[in-house]
């Protein structure tokens, strides 16, 4: 009974993380379009429906001005345009070593991100990616 009851609750966590994302399916694999979520830490799921995470969608989580830290799985390759553009408390990301490509702008304007992981599979770094100005 007790380890049925640890997978129910494991399960119930795993949709509700997943509920805090609106996503696309494009060749049986997910793009996250938008978060929905209440900030704070997040890690992006690896799959969502049994489906791969392979791409953080533009403009995903633009402007979230609650999110502090980011995980993204290393099933993700793609971080695209804007994707965490504008969220001005973002202090950390790690990103996945599956990324090979972050757009332009896909960090831009987060003055508090002091601490970035990029792995070393990054072949692309779009104009812009990491722009940001003192206040």
């Amino acid at each position: 009974m007790r380890k049925l009851m640890t997978t129910v609750i494991g399960l119930a966590l795993a949709l509700s993380a997943q509920a805090q994302f609106t996503y696309v399916t494009n060749n049986g694999t997910i793009t996250i379009t938008r978060y929905t979520g209440p900030g704070g830490d997040v890690s992006i799921p690896d799959t969502i429906t049994g489906l791969r995470v392979t791409s953080i969608g533009q403009g995903a989580f633009f402007w979230n001005t609650s999110l502090t830290n980011v995980t993204i799985p290393n099933s993700v390759t793609s971080i695209e345009q804007a994707a965490f553009s504008n969220c001005s408390s973002l202090t950390n990301v790690t990103i996945g070593d599956g990324v090979t490509n972050i757009g332009a702008n896909a960090f831009s304007m987060c003055a508090m991100l002091t601490s970035v992981t990029i792995p070393d599979r990054v072949t692309i770094i779009g104009d812009g990616a990491f722009y940001s100005w003192a206040t």
